[in-house]
């Protein structure tokens, strides 16, 4: 199969491209200014950006297959940028699609867009969660549940369209601002972090990108159009995540945790002071109000019908650390 992937060069996209590049055609779509280096030989570029719909054509012409996993995932931008990227590019992509006769799309959404679970049955959603209007956390939420109801409509349409979402992704790969988790590991072996956000009930759905990756492909081999599956991990409360860093690593956790009003005064000055100097803060008012939530999910049904199987959080953490060693990211306070 001819493919053409949307978001090759993240931390997500470059896992993906390893996936498929051993039995597949791929093509990567890429901006001028993006690394093509550390990707797996015959892998083809094409030149171009999901916003400019002419490159997004040129590059689809061929394939049999897109797989759009592109998404602006900063802390800071402007929010037309949000819309530009996450629900413009989606579109642009899916007409791309369509013109150059791609029989299959899969579309990586995102756990966001399905919303947080607190109060959902037995505390967890899927798929199947309804995207509906709610208080937005931040511009990312928001723009990824748009772009999922247009993917949804296009299902409805006709298209040949499969959705994914990802949960909360770590694991070895480029330290993006999309690889959130390992960056949070590091500045709490470093010991940046005096105290933790939100409270150790708390649950999140961790999930390797590895898992994802083989997910995403196997959306993309074995799932008939119109599906939509969640590609999570474990269900773990964030007293049982921190408890476990702090053992794979051997370094104490802080056991404090930052008042919700703190932090988010906290995260504005940060923002502000970060505005001025053009950098990217540690933390937001609306990272804050992430930490406030529950984001549980149920991947049974990649389970069953995929045949997903993701490692436990312990597993992948493990290769992570060992990972962060060997790639010199480790203090050497800590690693000795």
């Amino acid at each position: 199969m001819k493919i053409l992937l949307t978001g090759g060069t993240g931390f997500l996209g470059r896992r993906i491209a390893a996936e498929l590049a051993p039995r597949h055609q791929l093509r990567l779509l890429v901006r001028p200014t993006a690394s093509r280096e550390r990707f797996p030989a015959g892998v083809e570029f094409a030149t171009g950006d999901v916003t400019q719909p002419t490159s997004l054509k040129a590059a689809a012409a061929g394939c049999d297959a897109v797989i759009h996993a592109a998404a602006l995932v900063k802390i800071m931008a402007p929010p037309r940028d949000f819309d530009w990227v996450n629900v413009r590019g989606l579109q642009n992509a899916l007409a791309a699609a369509e013109e150059v006769g791609a029989g299959r799309f899969v579309y990586v959404s995102s756990f966001m867009a399905l919303g947080p679970t607190e109060g959902a049955p037995k505390g967890e959603l899927n798929e199947a969660a309804d995207v509906a209007d709610r208080v937005w956390i931040n511009d990312y939420e928001r723009t990824k549940t748009l772009a999922d109801r247009l993917a949804r409509r296009a299902i409805d349409e006709g298209a040949p369209v499969s959705i994914v979402y990802p949960g909360v992704i770590y694991g070895p790969g480029e330290m993006t601002e999309g690889n959130i988790v390992v960056r949070h590991v590091l500045d709490l072996v470093h010991k940046r972090l005096p105290a933790l956000l939100g409270r150790a009930e708390r649950r999140w759905n961790y999930v390797h990108v590895g898992d994802v990756a083989a997910g995403v492909a196997a959306a993309l081999e074995k799932a008939r159009p119109g599906k939509r599956y969640v590609l999570g991990g474990e269900n773990v409360e964030q007293g049982e995540f921190y408890r476990l860093v702090e053992e794979l690593t051997g370094v104490p956790v802080p056991k404090r945790r930052l008042p919700d009003g703190v932090a988010r005064a906290a995260g504005a000055l940060q923002k502000g002071w970060a505005r001025l100097r053009r950098t990217t803060p540690a933390l937001t008012p609306d990272l804050v109000e992430v930490y406030r939530h529950d984001w549980a999910y149920s991947s049974a049904r990649a389970e069953k019908e995929l045949g997903y199987q993701p490692r436990t959080l312990r597993a992948g953490l493990a290769e992570t650390v060992a990972w962060l060693k060997e790639s010199g990211q480790w203090p050497r306070k800590a690693a000795s």
